[in-house]
């Protein structure tokens, strides 16, 4: 099962000692209780990257993301994710978006198969609002796995007890044309 969608995605970063006045106002605004996000990523690379040059921007970049079920920590659903180039000229990001979920098999050899090998890897956990089922809000730490995929190995990538905030509205083709063409 495939689904494709454009995204529009506004990042940014606060203090750990700010989180809970941002959760207060965004339970307020969203009128909803936060949804716990735990989500294991992988990224890949071709194993036979394009020479340096313009070219190379052609290169498909992939990644595997499941969410992390805390009881089993060996359970995964993987879903396979095409990340297309952001359009960079504005102050938010715009950019095509690929899914596809595993439904039986062995993703990480799939991926060997396809002639992808292992880039990165990282977990993100928090909690994620939802707004007027129209945007997804998002406040997450970034966990980094001390041992290849191993989830018990993690620990935190910035020791500063920094959170991303991520907003993310998802378009379809016609809308991204509409609210495009308006700016």
């Amino acid at each position: 099962m495939t689904a494709a969608h454009y995204e529009c995605s506004l990042h940014g970063r606060i203090s750990g000692n700010l989180k809970s006045r941002l959760f207060d106002r965004l339970v307020g605004i969203c009128g909803t209780q936060p949804i716990s996000t735990f989500e294991h990523e992988i990224g890949f690379i071709p194993a036979i990257q394009t020479l340096e040059g313009p070219s190379r921007n052609d290169d498909v970049l992939l990644r595997l993301k499941s969410p992390v079920n805390e009881k089993d920590l060996d359970k995964r659903q993987w879903q396979l994710c095409q990340l297309g180039h952001p359009e960079t000229n504005r102050s938010f990001t715009v950019r095509p978006i690929f899914y596809s979920k595993f439904l039986n098999g062995d993703a990480l050899k799939f991926m060997n198969v396809l002639g992808y090998k292992f880039a990165f890897e990282f977990v993100k956990k928090g909690d994620v609002f939802t707004y007027r089922d129209a945007l997804k809000i998002s406040i997450t730490q970034i966990l980094i796995l001390e041992k290849r995929h191993d989830i018990t190995s993690i620990k935190p990538f910035d020791n500063k007890d920094n959170f991303i905030v991520e907003v993310i509205s998802s378009l379809t083709t016609k809308e991204i044309n509409e609210w495009t063409h308006s700016l």
